[in-house]
């Protein structure tokens, strides 16, 4: 859980938000929760670094937002808009955290038990489909990954969101039985003349697997 330094703001739109932005403060929001939207602003240079030290932990778990040194606030993610070109945060949306809220939020694939794949010991490789899933629970129990094992994986095989257990009260909100992830074999080719012994690893296409 990280802390979050933020400062209240008066207006809002497009002018108030270069001004912020030329001050080296990223604007933002805070709503929901049985309160009324406030518009606050963050240090750009603090909330980058905060980025990159939580990383995906910051969408996935309750994070306590300090407004103007003192009221400490406990809040999610909801929304991160980043400058197209230069990657800067250019606007963070906040909801106030309630444990009990129904939320959807993207959430991390783990692959666990590779020592058990015996499609890996053949020379296969894991192809990792949904590297997130979109899953809907309470707020408060929002998984920080979803483990994805692939013991007895043979190559040519996948593995489909019916697969997989999901924790008590997640769910994944789709009819379709998708793939997340599958085990791809290689196959060595020739590189080409005058380079005796050389190969080429090619991925070879899994088997299709029947969704239900």
């Amino acid at each position: 859980m990280a802390t979050i330094q933020a400062r209240s703001r008066e207006g809002a739109g497009k002018g108030v938000a270069r001004k912020l932005r030329r001050e080296g403060r990223v604007p933002a929001v805070i709503y929901g929760g049985g309160g009324g939207n406030a518009n606050i602003s963050l240090d750009r240079h603090e909330w980058v670094l905060l980025m990159f030290r939580e990383g995906s932990q910051l969408r996935t778990r309750k994070q306590d937002l300090v407004l103007d040194g003192g009221r400490q606030e406990p809040v999610l993610l909801r929304g991160l808009q980043l400058h197209p070109v230069d990657g800067l945060p250019l606007h963070v949306d906040f909801l106030r955290f309630n444990v009990d809220m129904m939320i959807q939020v993207a959430v991390p694939v783990h692959v666990i038990d590779e020592a058990d794949a015996p499609g890996l010991k053949s020379g296969g490789i894991v192809q990792v489909v949904r590297h997130e899933l979109e899953v809907h629970c309470k707020a408060g129990d929002i998984p920080a990954r979803i483990d994805v094992s692939i013991a007895g994986l043979q190559i040519g095989h996948s593995i489909h969101i019916n697969d997989i257990p999901l924790p008590p009260g997640v769910q994944v909100d789709s009819e379709d039985n998708f793939a997340v992830l599958a085990m791809v074999g290689v196959k060595a080719e020739p590189v080409g003349e005058g380079e005796e012994g050389a190969v080429a690893a090619a991925p070879e296409a899994p088997e299709a697997t029947p969704s239900e």
